[in-house]
């Protein structure tokens, strides 16, 4: 009887353990999830060169944080989603205005590839977009690790170097 509650418990999030996991002790946010866009950027940084890549471009598709780390093979992604499931209300919707707006910038930029097709003029719509969420990304991450201040109009890190600090600190 103790064992099946002791199994059904959710795992302890000690500062310890969610720092080996990656995920941050204060946010409970795990930055494996702006993969999920990295990606998307990579690609879209090739389109200028590589006009092909736009079907690549093209083919993703928005991920909310769970469904990230549950398709993922992320070793420890039970206890992201529980950190997540646990994350002070104000980090976590912080971050998930910022994903929504990056979610926006990919539809948009999808809608407008679809309609220019593999053209010079994709290429500018591509680094454009690659710029505005390498910009969210960096956004996010800084909220994700707690460098961005907590006050709704101070949204952009001190400076990269602290973003830079924060994640090796962690």
């Amino acid at each position: 009887m103790l064992d099946d509650l002791l199994q059904d418990a959710p795992p302890v999030l000690t500062a310890e353990r969610l720092r080996a996991a990656n995920i941050h002790p204060e946010t409970k946010l795990a930055t494996d999830y702006l993969n999920h866009f990295n990606e998307v950027i990579m690609l879209l940084e090739l389109v200028p060169s590589m006009p092909d890549c736009i079907d690549d471009v093209l083919g993703w598709q928005p991920a909310t944080y769970e469904e990230h780390f549950i398709r993922s093979s992320y070793r420890d992604k039970e206890l992201v989603l529980e950190a997540f499931a646990q994350a002070p209300v104000a980090s976590r919707r912080r971050f998930l205005a910022v994903v929504e707006e990056m979610n926006q910038v990919m539809a948009d930029t999808i809608g407008q590839l679809t309609a220019q097709g593999p053209t010079a003029v994709a290429g500018f719509i591509a680094e454009e977009a690659a710029d505005r969420l390498k910009h969210l990304a960096a956004r996010a991450a800084g909220l994700m690790n707690a460098v961005i201040e907590q006050d709704e109009d101070v949204l952009e890190p001190a400076s990269a170097q602290d973003a830079i600090d924060a994640l090796m600190t962690r």
